[in-house]
């Protein structure tokens, strides 16, 4: 009974987990047309299959989800190695959008230690812009970011100034666009790079960096442990 309560329990947790995962994911870190994107490729692909959904809902499903979780994490990833893609899909998804200049832009880099990593450079950017006789000032914080690995052993100073030199740049060629909304003049949307890529700012590269560093860890841990059992074992000899 206790154990049949635990499996339950454990399973609970998991599927929570799995919930908060996909909330995060899904409504949180990233817009939610990327999901819905990510359902229409799943139908597509998986249409024929769909016919068996009465007879066998548990197989169906399963492919189904397998499909949608690929399909996601293949468009999450393109998204955030291309700014270029980002806009294009801003403008499918905010058809009634229009870009508009900036009477007035200026940007702020700060620096943000990381977690298993080294740390990356990020600029808040404030504009003005106006549209008939009215101004709106506006802010797009966290409009670029620069990802460092643990291997990077410059002063964060420099690495900011770098950064923020690199987005003078940008706005000095007026590399950006700005998105308004024509009915609800005051909400708006500043991409700060039109690059077709960008890697060291997506957060592929981020999980990437991340990921060899958790594997030093533990390759370095497993050689410690084998290090000190081997000079036990010695000493007991």
């Amino acid at each position: 009974m206790i154990k049949k309560f635990a499996d339950n329990f454990f399973t609970f947790l998991g599927f929570l987990g799995i919930a908060a995962l996909v909330v995060f994911c899904v409504f949180i870190e990233n817009p939610v047309s990327y999901f819905l994107y990510a359902v229409l490729i799943t139908v597509a692909v998986n249409f024929k299959s769909l016919k068996w959904l009465k007879n066998d809902f548990r197989y169906v499903i399963r492919d189904f989800s397998i499909i949608l979780s690929a399909a996601y994490l293949v468009l999450i990833t393109g998204m955030s190695l291309s700014p270029f893609l980002r806009i294009q899909e801003f403008k499918l998804s905010h058809w009634n959008w229009k870009t508009i200049d900036a009477r007035e832009i200026k940007a702020l880099s700060s620096w943000d230690n990381g977690y298993k990593r080294r740390g990356n450079s990020y600029t808040d950017v404030y504009y003005v812009y106006q549209s008939g006789i009215k101004l709106y000032k506006k802010t797009e914080s966290g409009a670029l970011e620069k990802y460092y690995p643990f291997w990077n052993r410059d002063e964060n100073d420099e690495l900011v100034r770098e950064f923020s030199k690199s987005v003078s740049e940008k706005i000095n060629k007026k590399d950006f666009v700005i998105f308004y909304n024509q009915k609800k003049q005051e909400k708006s949307k500043l991409f700060l790079s039109k690059d077709l890529f960008y890697f060291q700012g997506s957060f592929f590269y981020n999980f990437i960096t991340s990921f060899v560093m958790m594997i030093f860890a533990i390759v370095g841990l497993v050689c410690a442990i084998f290090l000190f059992s081997k000079r036990i074992t010695k000493r007991e000899k």
